[in-house]
């Protein structure tokens, strides 16, 4: 705002120069005319005195004067056109100085607004990933203590061997053996269900565990 304001300014000032020249122009035209004149009735005059006496030759000198001074009018009417020319160029490059300012901080505001919505766009898009986020850590907490009920399950429907001093410890290790055995295949189940279910596909193509319950036996 401020540039545009100096903009105007300048533009205002530069009217005034102009008119200020065109001025001066036809005062430089008028004054050359008025010397034209003076030198025409100098000549006549002067003519004119020479046929009378001698005594008004003081008034000769005055008129001389007037005339000298009448002529260098002109000439200081053009030093000052040219001056007020000069500053006038001053003044128009101030005003391209000035429209260059104003096109350069347009383009920055247009880049700095682009930049803006960009932003904003990228803090939408990471707003949505922090949602899904979220959903999926509520999805593998819940499947998570779901897994533990179903191992825990598992657990108490296996039966325990009785330790007693007629069991051997051959058996005791196939009796292990038998039960990481079906803990494996129980996972390897939840496993596949993890994998194959449509209920895990996430609103940005995640997948999340969904585990069913352990079928009773």
């Amino acid at each position: 705002m401020q540039s545009q304001r100096m903009h105007q300014e300048l533009q205002a000032e530069v009217r005034v120069i102009v008119e200020q020249i065109n001025y001066i122009n036809a005062e430089l035209i008028k004054e050359t005319n008025i010397v034209d004149l003076l030198k025409q009735e100098y000549s006549q005059q002067r003519s004119k005195l020479l046929d009378l006496v001698p005594a008004s030759t003081s008034d000769v000198d005055h008129l001389a004067e007037v005339i000298l001074h009448l002529a260098n009018r002109p000439k200081l009417l053009h030093q000052e056109l040219d001056q007020i020319r000069r500053h006038k160029n001053d003044l128009q490059q101030q005003i391209l100085l000035q429209d260059k300012n104003i096109n350069a901080l347009e383009r920055l505001s247009l880049g700095q607004a682009s930049r803006v919505e960009s932003l904003e766009k990228d803090i939408v898009e990471l707003e949505g990933i922090l949602y899904d986020t979220e959903v999926e850590t509520r999805q593998l907490r819940e499947s998570y203590k779901l897994l533990m009920h179903q191992i825990h399950h598992h657990r108490e429907q296996v039966p325990k061997p009785h330790r007693d001093h007629r069991t051997s410890p051959i058996d005791e290790a196939s009796h292990e053996c038998v039960h990481r055995r079906t803990k494996c295949v129980l996972l390897q189940e939840y496993f596949m269900q993890y994998v194959y279910s449509d209920r895990g596909v996430g609103t940005r193509g995640r997948i999340y565990p969904t585990f069913q319950a352990a079928p009773q036996h």
